[in-house]
């Protein structure tokens, strides 16, 4: 196996309820088409035609059109779609964050605490530009992303996503998780659900009713259906649910390697931040700052290769240079010019090397053999060595091999609130 080497959750396709318009011309001179909002979902394949849209699934959309579990509208349109997710955490199904796309790029994002920018920099969250009045072109927006997989399709082993900034679909898929998840006893994993799309009429800021469209998640029956239906799914696989906190466990891991491609990135600014495109003309200021820190050093050594006569003053303009390399250090983690940097600059930001991935499976060998099950039990463990994290995966290289040494030093009886390593 190839060392350090981070899987990616693989994608069949894509679920939107919005499309790239026709092209248009800003008053800055840009071209970019905006967003044009849908009254119900198209499914795409990953396959783009000569325009650079994603190529309409048409197989699989005429197929649930036929299906007993999927809503269509008057017009024959998708409205509802039968799904299955994949994991029973929440934020593994509908990870979701504060982002701000400029430059086809993510230059910020937080989880409403704290963010961090792409040059490594950690700021406050939210910041003014979450604000709706905001005039500013690098607004930030609620980002949601959904991972399921489709009833009908006949691949295993990859999933269609849903992406969304609207706060209103974000909220209504959390709660309706969140609902669900208690109503089935905790499960929510290949649950028979329904991803479904709302019409809400709400009032803009001007005063005028307007219709929104809201993406939620729901199960077509009765609570104690719902109830039945879990209760016989944990009872067939116990033994699977026995194992689900390994599963996420992993899959906390992979989402945490997952990393937007190029082309990706720009299609979420095009499609959700039409406004940020206007900002690729900033990065022209870039390279008329550059010759002048450049001409500083070239001007200073010709004044003082002048004096030659006098020897001794010579070694005085040498440690002077110096200076050089840490003006260009502020130039290059400047969030402009990180817009042209790409993910080597980011790199250089990077703080402690995380956890590696024989630490990640010595601590779970570890974990089954002194019998850990309870989650709270393992977090305080978790906690005692590294306070203020929630997760194993969270830890650093060094903090994992002191986590190691304190599970190796724990007995086989453990007490009710935290392992005590013996003496």
């Amino acid at each position: 196996m190839i060392k350090n080497l981070k899987a990616a959750l693989p994608e069949l396709g894509k679920i939107k309820s919005g499309v790239k318009g026709k092209e248009i011309t800003s008053k800055e001179g840009n071209k970019f088409r905006p967003p044009q909002k849908l009254d119900h979902f198209i499914i795409t394949t990953m396959e783009r035609d000569t325009e650079g849209d994603l190529i309409q699934d048409t197989a699989i959309m005429e197929l649930l059109k036929k299906s007993p579990n999927a809503k269509t509208d008057k017009n024959g349109n998708l409205t509802g779609i039968p799904i299955r997710l994949l994991y029973n955490d929440i934020q593994l199904n509908f990870p979701n964050r504060l982002a701000c796309y400029v430059g086809g790029v993510c230059v910020c994002s937080g989880d409403g605490e704290a963010a961090q920018t792409r040059a490594g920099r950690n700021i406050t969250c939210p910041c003014e530009k979450i604000d709706p009045t905001y005039k500013g072109k690098e607004k930030c927006k609620y980002n949601g992303k959904l991972y399921c997989v489709i009833d009908g399709t006949t691949s295993i082993g990859a999933c269609h996503v849903l992406r969304t900034t609207s706060f209103n679909t974000i909220q209504s898929i959390l709660g309706g998780l969140s609902f669900i998840q208690a109503a089935a006893g905790g499960m929510l994993a290949f649950l028979p659900l329904q991803l479904v799309l709302i019409p809400k009429t709400t009032v803009i800021p001007d005063g005028a009713p307007v219709t929104v469209y809201i993406a939620s998640i729901v199960y077509n029956g009765s609570i104690d259906e719902l109830w039945t239906k879990a209760l016989g799914m944990a009872q067939d696989r116990a033994k699977y649910l026995i194992e689900m906190d390994n599963i996420e466990a992993s899959a906390k891991q992979l989402m945490a390697s997952v990393v937007e491609s190029e082309e990706e990135a720009k299609d979420i600014q095009e499609e959700f931040y039409p406004d940020a495109v206007e900002v690729k003309t900033e990065p022209k200021i870039e390279p008329k700052a550059e010759p002048k820190v450049e001409s500083k050093p070239e001007s200073k050594p010709e004044k003082k290769q002048k004096p030659k006569p006098e020897p001794k003053k010579e070694p005085e303009p040498k440690p002077e240079p110096a200076p050089e390399p840490a003006k260009t250090e502020v130039i290059e983690t400047t969030p402009e010019n990180m817009q042209s940097a790409g993910s080597s600059t980011s790199e250089t930001c990077q703080g402690p090397t995380p956890i590696t991935d024989d630490q990640k499976r010595t601590i779970l060998k570890l974990k089954k053999s002194i019998g850990i099950t309870d989650n709270k039990k393992w977090k305080m463990m978790v906690q005692k060595i590294v306070p203020d994290i929630g997760s194993a995966v969270d830890m650093t290289t060094e903090e994992a091999d002191k986590f190691i040494k304190y599970l190796e030093s724990c007995g086989g009886d453990i007490p009710f609130q935290v392992c005590i390593p013996k003496n």
